[in-house]
């Protein structure tokens, strides 16, 4: 991330931008943008975008819905190769959180085989 735009990689595509995602991985929230390419998931804050997350699809366990103290968020865990981190993110309205959740399920299934 620089200048609040994506680093893209070599062969990596953007499939969907989105801002004012929180990221729950505090005691409080930290909000940011959210990426999701054809291989990997970003995160950076909006205050400090040297304050990122970038995991491949290859180093996730796991994606699910689950409820949080800021209410419904997207929680991934990375393998234990990748650190056995858990991060949780909240994207509203819930419609997008659902879709969103949808369109890395499709990806996470194509890495995981």
């Amino acid at each position: 991330v620089k200048n609040k735009r994506l680093n893209v990689l070599p062969g990596e595509s953007i499939i969907r931008k989105i801002s004012g995602v929180w990221n729950l991985s505090a005691d409080q929230g930290n909000l940011g943008t959210f990426f999701i390419t054809n291989v990997r998931i970003i995160w950076f804050a909006e205050m400090a975008e040297n304050f990122n997350i970038s995991i491949p699809y290859m180093q996730l366990t796991s994606i699910v819905l689950r409820t949080s103290k800021f209410g419904n968020a997207l929680v991934m865990q990375t393998s234990s190769f990748s650190g056995n981190y858990t991060l949780g993110f909240r994207i509203d309205p819930q419609s997008l959180l659902k879709t969103v959740y949808q369109e890395m399920m499709t990806l996470f299934n194509v890495f995981s085989k």
